[in-house]
């Protein structure tokens, strides 16, 4: 199957550069997507990709088709995309990703050990901006006319706290239809910015698969619900993306189970399940090759894809990403439940990698 290497050009980067630069903010962006409005509103659906949307809406005529970031992963997409910062720029490299600071590798989201269950547990120690100190959003700078719409129980996390920034109003909901409410509400008191970040579509392409019927109707019935609501409102310009797309996996490797690789590890892997960030002393290119449908990039390749590195401490030794549907699983728990999902992303195939970006009342 044929990869798709990101286009910072026509990215989640450029797309965050293009807000910053709309809100008046001091970032340095290589490149930008123009943004042009009085006020704005950004709603992120989360797994949204251009494949589950055009499975499940056909053609949508105010869409144009963008790329996510690498690894194409919730915790990275959303840090480029509010930081206008390139992965290797911001350091958050993956759904686990390693850290020098903290001395291992943590989940990036949950600010805690991959095993644990506790959010932010390494908070009292470290706070999430010492570990990650180029992962400060831009909203930070802007002191007053912004708002979000967020899932209750993710508002006060280290994650959103330092990604997310400060902003004037923060509304949470319960469900999808609470959510509509709450950023109708702040439609309706001016608010210049407004984020609303919608997870369900994600969650069920996990759960189902990209393509279920109860995944593509949910999209549908998210997006519809989301698209008339926005177009009628002629005060706002609306722009709908996503932070990727998800592939319906057909085959489970459990890398903890692979004996020969984990021996030639220093530590287990990171990233995503279909962006395997590795650090080892050997000649991995070689040995991955030949035994796993993998392409693997090393030393001087690895850049390219992460739009540029300045750090090079960010730097594992060997990417490897899947050239087939294969999730390549290493669970930290004993029983976990990562295994069973039908969903998986972080890679460079297309349907992972193409998301889009609808611009409505611009």
């Amino acid at each position: 199957m044929e990869l798709v290497e990101p286009n910072y050009n026509e990215n989640l980067y450029s797309l965050g550069c293009g807000i910053a630069n709309w809100l008046g903010t001091k970032v340095e962006c290589q490149r930008r997507i123009e943004v042009s409005a009085n006020r704005l509103v950004l709603l992120l659906l989360d797994g949204f990709g251009w494949n589950i949307m055009s499975q499940a809406l056909g053609e949508v005529k105010e869409a144009r088709k963008i790329h996510s970031v690498f690894p194409s992963t919730t915790s990275t997409s959303l840090t480029t995309l509010f930081t206008a910062r390139v992965p290797g720029d911001h350091g958050v490299l993956g759904y686990n990703t390693f850290v020098k600071r903290l001395g291992g590798i943590v989940n990036s989201l949950r600010y805690t050990h991959p095993s644990s269950n506790i959010r932010d547990s390494l908070s009292n120690g470290v706070p999430f901006e010492s570990a990650f100190p180029k992962a400060k959003g831009y909203l930070s700078q802007v002191e007053t006319g912004t708002a979000v719409v967020l899932p209750q129980g993710i508002e006060n996390t280290e994650f959103t706290r330092v990604v997310h920034g400060k902003v004037e109003e923060t509304r949470t909901y319960f469900n999808i239809w609470d959510a509509g409410n709450s950023l109708t509400a702040l439609m309706g008191k001016g608010y210049r910015f407004i984020y609303a970040y919608i997870p369900d579509v994600d969650t069920l392409a996990h759960k189902y698969g990209p393509y279920d019927p109860s995944t593509l109707e949910a999209a549908r019935e998210i997006f519809m619900k989301f698209y008339y609501a926005l177009k009628k409102r002629g005060d706002y310009t609306a722009l709908i993306t996503a932070d990727h797309g998800l592939i319906e996996t057909d085959k489970v490797v459990e890398v903890r189970g692979e004996q020969e690789l984990m021996s030639l590890l220093e530590l287990p892997p990171y990233g995503d399940s279909r962006a395997l960030f590795l650090k080892s002393r050997f000649d991995m290119k070689v040995f991955l090759s030949q035994r796993y449908n993998l392409k693997v990039y090393a030393g001087e390749e690895i850049p390219p894809l992460l739009g540029g590195i300045t750090d090079r401490e960010y730097l594992p030794d060997f990417v490897a990403v899947p050239l087939d549907k294969a999730s390549y699983i290493f669970d930290y728990r004993e029983d976990g439940n990562y295994r069973k999902l039908k969903g998986h992303h972080g890679g460079l195939l297309k349907e992972e990698m193409e998301i889009p970006l609808v611009i409505l009342n611009g």
